[in-house]
C-alpha cells in the first residue's frame, strides 16, 4: 500500500474526473487517498453540483456513485478554508465527507505520498 495525493485547481469537469477517476483506483488498489480541493475547485463540492458534472460528462462514470466508492474506501478529501470567503459559502453547502482545513495541514498529511497528481 502506498498513498496517493490529489490536488484539485478547478471545478470542471476537465478537473474533477480524472481526480477522482485516479483517486477511486487508488483507493480499490488499497493505497491511502488524499484530496486537496483549492479554492478554485470548492464550487464542484458543492451540493448537487456533481449531478450538472455529470450531465456535462457524456458517457463518462458517475460522479456521484464514484465519490461515494471514495467515502466507502476512506479516502480524505481535504477543503481549503480559504475558499468559502472567495465563493461565499459555508460548510454546509458542501456535499458529505468533506474536511475543511489550511493549507498546512495537507502538506503535513501528504508528506511522504508515493504519487501526486494536480488537476
Amino acid at each position: 500500500m502506498g498513498k496517493v495525493s490529489i490536488t484539485l485547481n478547478g471545478s470542471e469537469v476537465k478537473n474533477i474526473y480524472p481526480a477522482v477517476t485516479i483517486g477511486v483506483s487508488a483507493a480499490a488498489s488499497g493505497d491511502e487517498v488524499i484530496f486537496f480541493v483549492l479554492p478554485s475547485a470548492l464550487p464542484a463540492f458543492v451540493k448537487g453540483e456533481f449531478a450538472k458534472l455529470n450531465k456535462k460528462a457524456v458517457n463518462l462514470p458517475d460522479l456521484e456513485e464514484m465519490y461515494e466508492g471514495l467515502m466507502m474506501l476512506d479516502a480524505k478529501v481535504l477543503i481549503c478554508e480559504l475558499g468559502f470567503g472567495v465563493h461565499n459559502l459555508k460548510e454546509e453547502d458542501l456535499i458529505e465527507g468533506i474536511h475543511v482545513v489550511g493549507a498546512t495541514t495537507f502538506v503535513a498529511e501528504a508528506m511522504g505520498s508515493d504519487l501526486t497528481f494536480s488537476f
